[in-house]
């Protein structure tokens, strides 16, 4: 209920709707999928692997293709959006922007997996949010070890501490560690082509401008969706930033 009070309270100062209840037995999530620059082939692998999460795991998914649907009404309904590796300038309205920034001040969820660090425009705001911006990835998709960094939360209590799996390894304009809580790291010596160092952050999460911020950046092939442990771990991630779940993100 204080949640709540909080959240009425920001919103009614933010001319916005006030977002569902936390403690609601069952999650309401907006999956945003729209794209103006290169666009992934699993996405449509995407939507299909969270709208089965929500029928085992009682969230109600609704998806999108276009940022129409970010106004204040349009949000107030939903407990967090994945961003599902949207790129370019998806976002690209003013207004829709504000609205989207009002809704985390007022204590939404966001969730971004894989491209999402590759959404751009002239939206500093939102690249805070995710915390890191996407620069290269190494050559083509690889085998690689990630190393889970925090065996507590949601989103990587399932997995081992040790997960070797094949993706596209992102790599990003500036370190997070300091600024966000990491969850998991990439082992470049089990790859080739990383060139962040030993330090590679692949996910992560952190407490954003009044709102609750996980970004995984995993989930570039198809078969990331049928992968259990992928699954696993998306479906951890959404409870964080939908706030069922813990979310322990101090830096």
């Amino acid at each position: 209920m204080l949640f709540l009070a909080v959240a009425l309270t920001l919103a009614s100062a933010c001319g916005s709707e006030a977002r569902p209840s936390q403690s609601s037995e069952r999650l309401r999530v907006l999956v945003f999928t729209e794209t103006t620059g290169f666009r992934h082939e699993s996405i449509p692998d995407g939507v299909r692997a969270i709208q089965r999460l929500g029928r085992s795991h009682r969230i109600s998914v609704d998806t999108t293709g276009t940022s129409r649907r970010f106004t204040a009404k349009g949000l107030a309904r939903y407990d967090a959006v994945v961003f599902l590796s949207t790129t370019g300038t998806p976002v690209a309205e003013r207004a829709e922007q504000r609205a989207f920034e009002r809704y985390i001040r007022a204590g939404g969820g966001y969730l971004g997996v894989h491209a999402a660090s590759d959404t751009r425009g002239k939206w500093a705001w939102y690249e805070r949010l995710v915390g890191a911006r996407f620069t290269r990835h190494a050559p083509g998709t690889a085998r690689a070890t990630v190393r889970v960094e925090d065996r507590t939360s949601a989103a990587t209590k399932p997995l081992p501490a040790a997960w070797a799996r094949t993706d596209e390894w992102y790599e990003f304009d500036r370190n997070p560690r300091g600024a966000a809580h990491i969850l998991a790291t990439v082992d470049e010596s089990t790859y080739e082509g990383g060139t962040m160092g030993a330090d590679h952050p692949i996910a992560w999460c952190h407490r954003y401008d009044g709102g609750r911020s996980v970004y995984t950046a995993m989930g570039h092939t198809r078969e990331s969706f049928s992968e259990p442990d992928f699954l696993a771990h998306l479906r951890g991630a959404i409870e964080m930033a939908a706030g069922r779940a813990r979310f322990n993100c101090a830096p």
